[in-house]
């Protein structure tokens, strides 16, 4: 690990200080290709799919290396790609639809929407708000959930995620645990959680009445004209889709295609150019398309920073659903995402309106920051 974060530095010093008559055109396509090709081949990545986009029109979309290394099939910005926890920016949107329409109040208790209840076991009478679980201060923990590996491969996790939940927040069910709660009240400090963020969605249904993948569909996705993105794996054409690759998946018997139990949080199977739909919307105050996706003053709510989120080496000021974090000397606004055998960046410079989706399908350091950076970069010189 230290070795690959050498040569990431190592590459970061060598574009940005060229000799003086050497100067990186960060104007130019195929100076930022260098760039793109360069940390693909220092992190072995299989194949990288990107955008650039500026206010609601895509400036640049293009795709290097192979979504298939064994049938050698390259990919292109049509190319499927499961994006992980980018996934969660769709259910926080979706969310607060409900909210705008008066059916989600942002600050209730969560356990007046649900069939079960929620409480952290050690502040019993302290509520759990949907606010705090869309800013991961909720104080739900999946870090010993995550350790029973409930992954499933070449289906979709087959229980509904309501009864997912179920097992995890009752006591004496199959998936609860003291651990999925942290020690400390709910609003008192952040820490990162699908589980957390799943409930979300299952707010979503709770109180739309929908199944969440139909709401999404529905509200988001067809609106918008997003018809390359898919919740469940079943809906999704798997020749379109970009392997998986990682060493943890290397060998299995099953599809490398592997679906999770928090499918808000973390299952959205998705093309570089159908996402800068949504992050279009995003950037737009809400609109795209002609469809009014959220109203501008709930956009910017979700954009508030409300706390500190430290995950790894990163240290994010999230709001609701979407998280401030600084990549070179740019304050960017979005969110990335990283599972086995995928990692994925969403993230827009919200003074001058340019966006960057980055993907790729392979696990390792799968540090996209450079290559953000430089899309970004290229797009203010539009």
């Amino acid at each position: 690990m230290h070795k690959n974060i050498y040569f990431f530095c190592f590459f970061l010093l060598l574009f940005s200080c060229k000799k003086d008559d050497e100067p990186v055109d960060i104007s130019s396509q195929v100076e930022v290709l260098k760039i793109i090709q360069a940390e693909k081949n220092i992190q072995n990545l299989n194949s990288v799919a990107f955008c650039v986009v500026k206010d609601d029109e895509i400036l640049w979309a293009n795709a290097i290396g192979y979504a298939n290394r064994g049938k050698k099939i390259t990919a292109t910005p049509e190319t499927r790609y499961i994006v992980a926890s980018i996934s969660k920016t769709i259910t926080a949107v979706a969310a607060m639809q409900l909210y705008e329409k008066g059916l989600l109040d942002l600050d209730a208790d969560v356990n007046i929407y649900l069939p079960f209840t929620v409480k952290n076991p050690t502040y019993p009478n302290q509520k759990i708000t949907p606010r705090m679980l869309l800013c991961h201060s909720g104080s739900i923990s999946d870090d010993w959930n995550r350790e029973l590996n409930l992954n499933c491969f070449g289906f979709d996790y087959p229980q509904p995620l309501g009864d997912f939940l179920n097992d995890f927040f009752t006591e004496g069910r199959q998936y609860y645990s003291t651990r999925n709660y942290y020690d400390y009240s709910p609003g008192e400090k952040a820490n990162y959680s699908n589980v957390g963020f799943s409930l979300i969605g299952y707010l979503v249904e709770r109180v739309s009445g929908q199944d969440f993948d139909a709401y999404c569909k529905a509200n988001i996705f067809i609106p918008l004209g997003m018809t390359k993105s898919e919740w469940y794996l079943k809906n999704t054409p798997q020749d379109e889709l970009a392997i998986p690759y990682s060493p943890l998946l290397t060998g299995v018997s099953q599809s490398p295609h592997f679906t999770s139990p928090y499918l808000p949080a973390a299952n959205l199977r998705t093309t570089v150019t159908d996402l800068s739909k949504f992050l279009r919307a995003i950037i737009m105050n809400g609109s795209f398309n002609g469809y009014q996706m959220l109203k501008p003053e709930t956009i910017q709510q979700m954009k508030t920073a409300v706390n500190y989120l430290q995950t790894g080496r990163f240290k994010m000021n999230y709001g609701l659903g979407m998280y401030y974090r600084e990549i070179g000397k740019l304050n960017l606004l979005g969110h990335d995402g990283a599972m086995q055998g995928v990692a994925s960046n969403m993230m827009f410079d919200p003074n001058t309106h340019v966006g960057a989706i980055v993907i790729t399908n392979t696990t390792g350091i799968n540090n996209t920051d450079l290559i953000v950076n430089s899309l970004i970069q290229y797009g203010n010189t539009k």
